[in-house]
């Protein structure tokens, strides 16, 4: 049978050297690599908590919008966090659709180059009712990238290498830059060494990477030589078969889906020898350009990934801004006071994949969704480990995560249990030790790797689910409420 793992690494793969496949060899990798997202029947049957009653536009890419982000404040009413639908390079607009690996290599093999004009859009948080209902508007002034309401009613913003702190009503109470920017605009010398590190760390996973792929092609080539062989009519061993087919002695129906397998295992073998080669000749061409880059370049580089910022939350006296980590592709946790003063890195290295990595705060711990390992790991404020629970599993049942890459996000219920959602939807209810308690709900949405961001209103009556591809928030209901839709 084919191996989805390997389609889905490869769809990644793609994604790194921006690799072309033929539409139908790339349609194949689309169904396969998501094939272990989809929702396991085993999950479907398990009663939930929740159920989808209503879905909320809460940007339009027409109109230049797209949703980054949300969360709900302390008296129950979502704060969406709006930015500017970028037209991007291979045509299309933020927001508007699939933005992924896969969406990207259709758009270019249609045609590819950006032929849309951006509508100006700037950057705000659009404020709604548990209900759905728009209530206000107001103005963030920098690109935001994730949202959190503090324990104290304010409403925190971070995005684009900086960090501020607003009311309820949306007045703005403090900015500046963020912590990790603080830190690479205070260490010139370390941030050039880190940058040189990482430019030779990346010109020797690409040599690799390009000589993994090429055993993957041998071996492929040499399983599809041997099959070959075994087809061949001059094979003996093949001719005493089908003698012994044509003379009755095999049942018909037990070869009928062995030949099916057999064709099956043939299709996704030609697939990956394409799909391969291609791989081979994208991580050439990137090693390359590695070879020629210079470290201010690399720098230059570091610098700009680390403006992002994947989330923020805070306790009662701090606040914890996460970003990429310094050095290397992971992502780190900085600790700051509540006027975003004596900033400290105190967690490094977590894994995650695809720009996405949440932690939430919650009675003076961390809770992080390290997506890349399957697992929820709690912190405490300093980023000393206290526990971490999950693993991965194909169908992704009871306690585990399924898929390539989950749990994507979190929030807390009142009672300070978990919610723990995955990116093809599933909502998973634990306690803070990791007992896991049953389904909290699924949101219908297309699956991958991506912000799946969830939270609940204040009675608790409402979970909302982030459709990130469509700038929309799934509202799922419970009990009564959701009798009634």
């Amino acid at each position: 049978m084919p191996d989805f793992s390997r389609n889905a690494r490869m769809v990644c793969a793609l994604g790194i050297g921006v690799v072309l496949v033929g539409t139908s060899a790339l349609q194949s990798l689309r169904n396969s690599a998501w094939a272990e997202e989809a929702v396991s029947e085993s999950i479907k049957k398990e009663p939930a908590l929740y159920k989808q009653s209503l879905v909320l536009t809460v940007a339009k890419a027409q109109e230049g919008q797209k949703l980054e982000d949300f969360c709900t404040d302390k008296e129950g009413r979502i704060l969406a966090l709006i930015g500017p639908a970028t037209a991007n390079e291979f045509g299309g607009l933020e927001g508007e659709g699939e933005p992924s690996v896969i969406g990207v290599a259709t758009r270019l093999l249609s045609g590819g180059a950006n032929t849309k004009k951006t509508p100006k859009f700037e950057p705000a948080v659009h404020v709604y009712d548990a209900a759905g209902k728009l209530i206000s508007k107001w103005t963030v002034g920098f690109k935001g990238q994730a949202i959190n309401a503090a324990p104290d009613g304010a409403v925190l913003v971070g995005g684009n290498g900086l960090v501020a702190r607003f009311d309820l009503e949306g007045k703005k109470l403090l900015e500046t830059e963020s912590p990790q920017m603080t830190y690479i605009k205070d260490h010139p010398d370390d941030m050039k060494e880190r940058a040189k590190e990482q430019l030779e760390s990346d010109r020797a996973m690409y040599a690799d990477r390009v000589k993994d792929f090429e055993d993957q092609l041998k071996e492929l080539q040499a399983n599809k030589e041997k099959n070959a062989k075994k087809k061949d009519p001059a094979n003996k061993k093949d001719a005493a078969k089908k003698e012994a087919t044509n003379k009755g002695l095999k049942d018909d129906q037990d070869d009928e889906p062995a030949a099916e397998e057999e064709e099956e295992a043939a299709q996704f073998s030609q697939l990956n020898e394409q799909s391969l080669k291609q791989i081979i000749s994208a991580y050439k061409q990137q090693a390359k350009h590695l070879e020629k880059k210079t470290v201010e370049q690399a720098l230059q580089e570091v610098v700009g990934r680390a403006r992002q910022i994947h989330a923020i939350s805070a306790s009662k006296d701090n606040v914890f801004v996460t970003c990429p980590a310094m050095a290397g592709y992971g992502y780190g946790v900085w600790r700051t006071d509540n006027k975003f003063e004596n900033a400290k890195e105190i967690v490094k290295s977590l894994s995650g994949c695809c720009g996405q990595m949440d932690v939430q705060c919650k009675n003076g711990e961390l809770f992080v969704c390290e997506n890349s390992r399957h697992r929820v790991i709690r912190f405490d404020i300093d980023g000393k480990e206290i526990a971490q629970f999950g693993k991965r599993d194909r169908e992704g049942e009871g306690e585990n995560f399924g898929g390539c890459c989950n749990p994507m996000n979190l929030c807390f219920s009142k009672d300070g249990n978990l919610f723990v959602s995955e990116s093809n939807g599933v909502v998973k209810h634990f306690t803070p030790e990791g007992k896991y308690l049953g389904i909290v709900g699924v949101a219908k949405v297309q699956a991958g790797c991506k912000n799946s961001c969830v939270a609940v209103n204040a009675d608790e009556s409402r979970l909302y689910y982030i459709d990130i591809y469509q700038s929309k928030i799934i509202v799922l209901s419970r009990g009564e409420e959701q009798a009634s839709k």
